[in-house]
């Protein structure tokens, strides 16, 4: 018969699932991701993942929700109210490299990470695409800071130049690209 979990082992066998989930999505994808082996360096039995998330997408979702919940935090913590545009730059490099080291942000637009969208619950997928753009839009445009455009365009601005992550390893110095084209557009965004 299976040993129970106290509510502190469950706690902790669900927060290191989710870790390393994180780090092998990062290195290996979602379809190379596997329970089995997640479960392994985590110390339970494949049968017991069931008993922390109902599937393997349910995992993932997890690890995406925590991933932006983290870096939104990161990047409100960084910033005071309202933001100087030095603050700003700061928070979105930042941003950039927590994108950069994390390739669950950088292949979103390949065919592994479309097959995991298409197996995700519809209402997920809507509220996720929403949160992640209003978040840093709301974050970035707080009351106070003056734009010299609309939201709508410094939001697609910001999103263009975030989204040369996805193109980092073909770019070279892609860090230091997107520092210099975040320097240059900084203040045509912002008064």
């Amino acid at each position: 018969m299976p040993k129970g979990f106290s509510e502190a082992e469950k706690e902790d066998i669900r927060n290191s699932l989710i870790a390393q989930c994180k780090k092998s999505w990062s290195v290996f994808g979602y379809k190379k991701t596997n329970i089995a082996d997640l479960c392994a360096k985590v110390g339970i039995s494949t049968g017991g993942f069931y008993l922390f998330f109902e599937s393997k997408e349910a995992l993932f979702c997890e690890v995406m929700d925590d991933f932006q919940k983290s870096t939104r935090l990161m990047f409100e913590e960084m910033l005071s109210s309202p933001p100087t545009k030095d603050e700003i730059c700061q928070a979105l490099k930042k941003l950039y490299l927590e994108y950069a080291e994390n390739n669950i942000i950088t292949k979103r637009h390949g065919p592994d990470y479309i097959s995991l969208l298409n197996k995700l619950p519809k209402e997920w997928r809507e509220k996720h695409s929403a949160n992640s753009d209003e978040n840093l839009a709301s974050t970035l445009f707080a009351s106070g800071v003056k734009l010299k455009m609309s939201k709508k365009k410094a939001k697609s601005i910001i999103n263009t130049l975030l989204l040369t992550v996805a193109n980092k390893d073909i770019i070279h110095n892609h860090y230091e690209v997107f520092c210099i084209l975040l320097d240059c557009v900084v203040n045509e965004i912002y008064e």
